[in-house]
């Protein structure tokens, strides 16, 4: 190997090394951001009013429980649960919801089908346009929030969204804890894989018209 030839060879090592470290700073970077941003998010004092409530079920029965309130309220004049546990009944929703049995029969409308982020998007994409809905309220875990409305918003880009995020009662500040810090880097890791997914195609023409909902009115 010649003395040009190694040079050029430590240059590209270099070079690639440097790359490393600007993707890596970038990571991070984002991530502070990303981190900052959640840890600052908090429901409105003042909702007002809007088509229809959509909780992503998870962990915990604080989500539900918000939302039900929402409903209450009169928030929106219904609700859609996406991902709901088989195991549960409509009863045992109602139960969680702290809604009267009347309510839930006319208002709130369960998805059992959705298993994870994107099919609460597709469930609630659904939803919404055979509801003919401008303007909804989604309930979801702060940290998971940011994610959930980019798989709306790629689906359903003329809906309104007003975030009403949940933080759970036993969280704590995420630098201070390693399960919560975990879970923040790979809530961030996967929104940045949204984000890449969804720049590559328009899947809003998957939403079919569903004829076994009442349209709003």
């Amino acid at each position: 190997m010649t003395q040009r030839q190694t040079k050029t060879k430590r240059g590209l090592g270099r070079f690639i090394l440097y790359l490393l470290l600007i993707l890596v700073l970038a990571f991070l970077l984002g991530f502070l951001a990303f981190a900052r941003h959640v840890s600052r998010l908090s429901p409105a004092l003042d909702i007002g009013s809007a088509d229809g409530i959509v909780v992503w079920t998870g962990k915990g029965g604080d989500r539900l429980m918000a939302a039900g309130n929402l409903l209450n309220r009169g928030v929106g004049e219904r609700l859609l649960i996406s991902g709901v546990n088989k195991a549960l009944s409509q009863d045992d929703v109602l139960e969680l919801l702290f809604v009267d049995v009347n309510k839930g029969a006319c208002c709130v409308d369960l998805d059992y089908e959705a298993q994870d982020t994107i099919g609460n998007a597709r469930e609630t994409q659904h939803w919404i346009k055979s509801m003919g809905y401008e303007h909804i309220v989604l309930v979801t875990s702060d940290y998971h929030m940011p994610r959930a409305i980019s798989e709306i918003r790629h689906r359903v880009d003329r809906v309104r969204i007003t975030p009403y995020p949940v933080r759970e009662k036993s969280a704590k500040t995420w630098w201070k804890d390693g399960p919560q810090r975990s879970r923040m880097f790979r809530e961030y890791g996967k929104l940045l894989l949204s984000h890449l997914r969804n720049s590559g195609g328009d899947v809003r023409r998957e939403a079919p018209e569903l004829t076994d909902m009442p349209q709003k009115k």
